[in-house]
């Protein structure tokens, strides 16, 4: 009976008033199945999420958790993670403390800092030091050296809050302000961060060991003040002459341009040189792509950093598309009303 009765209440309406389950009835698998669609949402709708799940089964919780963060293999989502991450340190840290290693290696070493003035700020800053303490050994020896410098907070900046972590930090490694900024300045230049090339308009750096979101977000920089030798470069990566790395870019993020406004055709030729060059996901299966375009599709808060759902939607069904084997390569189904 209790069973039916939850089943009674588990309905809803969608955007265009069908008939529609409101849950799976098991927390984690809803955590897993709308975490991605959780960009824009309140704190403490995340956190509500996030604490079913985790009541239900935390080591479940706890991938899903990771896999929302993972810039690679899964969906990047970097305010959710922070969110639940400083939520975890506050009210559950043991989860902290059992996965802070890992947090740099699915997101980034800011990811970390989120944990400052929470429960666990003493293990943060120690996870910090260490990994400082290897890069300095590797600055004089291998080289080989992790991105931890570039999201450490610098101490000669305009930003107070920056500068008040920063020396925060410097302290608790047991560096003066002046050890802690030469210290960052010599990795930040092993690592050759690209912005720092960008702010001294500096273009002698090499394109191909770019990550593939500078890449993506300073396209036009390039286009606009290093016109010849970024075009060389294009022309090489779509000759296979050279790399592009994408792994972290979604499809969605490389055609969200021709969504928002007119394309020139030099960054329209560095997008198609982009999406060409996105990893292969599809595998040999001979399937037919079918793309939502109904008018729900459309809906969305503006202006927002996250893509309509038709734009995700248009993206996939193109690559997917593209990279079919057999008689539905290149083909695709759409609909809306019909």
């Amino acid at each position: 009976m209790l069973q039916e009765l939850k089943n009674e209440l588990n309905y809803t309406y969608t955007e265009n008033g069908a008939l529609t389950y409101d849950s799976t009835l098991n927390h984690c698998v809803d955590l897993f199945a709308t975490i991605g669609g959780l960009r824009n949402a309140d704190e403490a709708e995340i956190i509500a999420r996030f604490v079913r799940a985790y009541a239900e089964k935390p080591d479940i919780a706890m991938k899903v958790l990771f896999y929302a963060r993972d810039v690679r293999g899964g969906l990047g989502e970097r305010r959710i993670f922070r969110i639940l991450l400083r939520f975890l340190s506050e009210n559950h840290a043991i989860s902290v403390k059992k996965n802070i290693r890992l947090i740099a290696e699915y997101g980034r070493f800011d990811d970390i800092l989120v944990l400052m003035d929470t429960p666990c700020e003493k293990l943060a800053i120690e996870v910090l030091e260490e990994q400082l303490i290897k890069d300095v050994e590797a600055l004089n020896t291998t080289g080989d050296v992790s991105l931890l410098a570039k999201w450490l907070p610098s101490v000669n900046t305009s930003n107070k809050q920056t500068v008040r972590l920063g020396r925060k930090l410097a302290k608790a490694f047991g560096m003066t302000e002046k050890e802690y900024r030469k210290t960052l300045s010599s990795l930040r230049k092993q690592i050759d961060i690209i912005e720092n090339y960008l702010r001294e308009t500096d273009y002698s750096f090499d394109y191909e060991k770019q990550c593939s979101q500078a890449m993506l977000k300073y396209r036009k920089a390039f286009n606009s003040h290093d016109k010849e030798r970024y075009t060389e470069y294009l022309n090489n990566v779509s000759e296979n002459k050279a790399t592009m790395h994408t792994g972290t870019l979604m499809p969605y993020e490389i055609i969200t341009p021709f969504f928002e406004g007119k394309v020139s055709e030099e960054e329209a030729k560095a997008l198609d040189v982009t999406w060409n060059a996105l990893e292969n996901y599809a595998g040999d299966e001979n399937a037919l792509v079918v793309i939502d375009g109904s008018g729900s599709m459309y809906g969305g808060l503006k202006p927002t950093p996250v893509p309509i759902p038709v734009v995700v939607a248009q993206s996939l069904g193109l690559y997917f598309a593209e990279r079919n084997k057999g008689k539905f390569a290149n083909h695709f189904i759409t609909f809306s009303e019909k």
